[in-house]
């Protein structure tokens, strides 16, 4: 059982009775012993403690009740240092007003009510301070309760926000693709191609993957690797001939799992800013290097001559991808961008891989089973 597992439990509501009741079998118990130990009588030791518990309970409530929450956690300190030193001095007289009335009388016969009278502030601030000994343990015990549930809201809330920023930088990614796509099929309808039909296939392919597939934490790499094939054989259809693209993959990518919409975006900027511009004799060069439990991913492309530096860096769905791998994996992946040659841009991102069957956030994604493009083999390589 884990500590924070622990302190859940403990800190619940359900568990609230208990713990108070925990508390003050346990200040009895204590204090029975210590005053049972200093009469050599345990049973006048339970009596002194018991005699007093009403105010002790009563002291402590007030503090915790009352006094914190209109006082303390609103700031109103003059009002707290107040109704606090007035408590200290009402509850010490009520303690000897018990002790008087109960204990005194049988366990100290010869007390000397004149030398100590009921009203003696000295005694009745000396009783306080035993009292308040109580109170503040409560209080301490309190405030670590409300640090902790503090702390357990911050960390939902950043939970909470950190899944609505990825979920807004994913809705931006769906858009941004079928815009593009479109895009092909407006240029190809222009010309009456016969493969627009071809066309609206892949990107109801597209659409399937990115409506009902990406709506969760994991998908597998094959799957991702799959829609990427798919785009380069859109952008062909588009390009044709002048294009070269070639795509190649190294490793067992059926074993492992991956954010979904991850790769597409840097093989999908590497065709908006290169090949676009490029009249001819444009290339794509894909790697995909599956190895240890590490995805090593390499685009290159072709750039026009009159290509600004940076422009590549520059497109929605770069910025975005950029932005996830940020929030997924903080400081373990790696991302160089390559950008200060005339006729080549490069992209090299290398990032841990989470093998197939993995819980993740309390969901099991299964191995997948079905045979698809580059699934069964170490090596190959798709030349369009």
């Amino acid at each position: 059982m884990s500590v924070k597992f622990s302190f859940q439990r403990i800190f619940s509501p359900g568990f609230r009775i208990a713990n108070h009741l925990f508390f003050w079998l346990a200040y009895m118990l204590y204090f029975t012993l210590v005053y049972g130990n200093i009469h050599d009588d345990y049973w006048r030791g339970f009596m002194e403690v018991s005699t007093t518990l009403p105010v002790k309970v009563t002291a402590t409530y007030f503090t915790l009740y009352y006094l914190m929450p209109r006082f303390f956690y609103s700031r109103k300190y003059f009002g707290l240092i107040v109704l606090f030193t007035l408590s200290v001095i009402a509850f010490g007289y009520a303690d000897r007003l018990l002790m008087h009335q109960f204990y005194v009388p049988t366990y100290i016969p010869d007390y000397d009510y004149a030398k100590y009278p009921l009203l003696d502030f000295a005694k009745a601030i000396q009783r306080s301070s035993v009292i308040y000994l109580i109170v503040f343990a409560a209080v301490a015990i309190k405030l670590l309760k409300k640090n902790y549930q503090n702390e357990q809201l911050a960390q939902e809330l950043g939970r909470e926000k950190l899944d609505a920023e990825l979920k807004f930088l994913k809705g931006q990614i769906h858009p941004h693709f079928l815009f593009n796509t479109l895009n092909t099929l407006y240029s190809l309808t222009l010309q009456n191609s016969p493969r627009s039909s071809e066309v609206v296939l892949k990107l109801s392919n597209f659409l399937d993957y990115m409506l009902y597939e990406c709506n969760v934490d994991m998908v597998s790499l094959r799957k991702e690797l799959t829609q990427v094939q798919n785009l380069i054989e859109l952008e062909q259809l588009r390009y044709g001939k002048r294009l070269d693209i070639s795509l190649n993959v190294n490793g067992e990518v059926g074993q492992y799992q991956i954010p979904p919409l991850l790769l597409l975006p840097f093989v999908e900027n590497s065709f908006k800013h290169g090949v676009s511009q490029n009249i001819e004799d444009a290339f794509v060069s894909i790697d995909v290097i599956v190895k240890d439990e590490q995805l090593t991913l390499r685009v290159e492309n072709s750039k026009a001559e009159d290509s600004k530096l940076g422009e590549h860096t520059k497109g929605i769905g770069l910025r975005n991808v950029q932005r996830r791998l940020d929030l997924l994996y903080a400081d373990r992946y790696e991302l160089q961008i390559f950008d200060d040659e005339e006729e080549m841009f490069m992209i090299v991102l290398r990032l841990p891989l989470t093998p197939a069957g993995a819980i993740i956030k309390d969901k099991t994604v299964p191995v997948e089973s079905p045979a698809l493009p580059f699934a069964n083999s170490d090596q190959q390589a798709i030349q369009a």
